[in-house]
């Protein structure tokens, strides 16, 4: 039977997550595994990561299926509560919710008029520039003064926020962000504090503070945007966790001129011959990766030739000739992975690597080893 398949090895994310703590030796580690662990199974991630301090998702619901599935780690809520209630799911849970917003404090406070002995943790998220969840330092100022004459009210834990520019190093924006969070951290309790995401657990050793929250690089997956901005460091050896495979279902010979797939948008410059495989955007792939992006058959780089379909994509097999290897029907072909960087993919496609691994549908099998 045809299957798409992901394998995900989890000794690679292992491997990942000592590359963090090699990093940042004095911080705990906080993995994110928000959004099904970027697609690669988040029950399964979590416990292949049970050496991390506690993990992080960005909604309510995942942090319940992680407690069903017998995850008994801290669980960050990034994105914090939607309604009063939802605190106390959180007590009773452990989850540990983000404060973002003044409404957000203000369910706190009437949940702790009423629940005085609720050992309820939270912690306070600031906007240093990302302006998108945060409170500004005014809002800030504001809680901090209803904290100072509230004796009853449980004060945060830590205070956290996030970098806008992190995958750009040269960018000024993480400066004025890491200034600020500094500032602001600077109050009369003793507070933790977290900023670094994978950029700038690699790249900003002065943003590790008491816990840092690794995620794409837990994948095996580089978080910079530019490589070339990588000569001013050294870049961790990262496994890809990934690999996404399918198989040659179909072998054509076409003439000079023939057109290919929807559109007809791509044509033989010659006599060649042209494989189909078994893999579409209906798996996952991206409709929009453009020919020339680069999948690997028998060890061997090929381009993707045509427009991307909902089952199919096809390539070019010249390559294979050219090496004295003849393809055949059923063999295998990776889409990305060990080998063939998935960021490659990305770049090809004009998104990220984040949206490709997330947008694995249910089609696709996932094998873990």
């Amino acid at each position: 039977m045809h299957q798409v398949k992901a394998r995900i090895n989890l000794a690679a994310l292992k491997h990942n997550l000592d590359v963090v703590k090699e990093l940042a030796p004095q911080s705990r580690v906080v993995s994110v595994i928000k959004a099904n662990a970027y697609g690669h199974g988040i029950t399964a991630v979590a416990k292949a990561l049970n050496n991390s301090d506690a993990f992080a998702v960005a909604r309510l619901d995942e942090a319940l299926s992680l407690r069903e599935q017998g995850v008994t780690k801290a669980l960050f809520l990034l994105e914090g509560i939607y309604e009063q209630d939802d605190y106390t799911l959180c007590s009773k849970y452990n989850f540990i919710p983000a404060i973002h917003c003044l409404q957000q404090f203000q369910w706190l406070q009437d949940y702790f008029n009423k629940n005085k002995l609720s050992r309820l943790s939270y912690w306070l998220k600031l906007d240093t520039g990302m302006h998108r969840l945060g409170l500004s330092a005014e809002q800030l100022h504001q809680i901090l003064t209803i904290l100072e004459s509230h004796s009853e009210l449980v004060r945060p834990e830590g205070f956290m926020s996030h970098f806008a520019c992190a995958d750009e190093m040269v960018s000024p924006v993480n400066k004025q962000q890491l200034e600020l969070f500094t500032r602001l951290c600077k109050v009369s309790f003793k507070v933790q504090r977290s900023m670094a995401n994978s950029a700038a657990i690699i790249a900003f050793a002065d943003s590790h503070f008491d816990w840092v929250r690794p995620g794409i690089m837990l994948y095996g997956v580089s978080p910079f945007a530019v490589e070339a901005e990588l000569s001013a460091i050294q870049h961790p050896v990262l496994q890809p966790v990934m690999t996404l495979e399918s198989e040659l279902i179909a072998i054509k010979t076409l003439n000079k001129g023939d057109c290919i797939g929807y559109g007809a948008t791509w044509c033989c410059p010659e006599d060649m011959t042209i494989g189909v495989v078994g893999i579409g955007y209906g798996d996952g792939y991206p409709r929009h990766a453009r020919s020339g992006t680069p999948v690997s058959i028998q060890g061997v780089s090929v381009p993707l030739v045509g427009r991307v379909s909902m089952d199919m994509i096809t390539i070019d097999l010249q390559a294979l000739y050219q090496q004295s290897i003849t393809p055949m029907i059923g063999d295998k072909v990776t889409l990305w992975g060990k080998g063939l960087p998935v960021e490659r993919v990305a770049q090809q496609s004009d998104t990220i690597a984040y949206e490709l691994l997330c947008q694995i549908t249910q089609r696709v099998t996932i094998e873990y080893e």
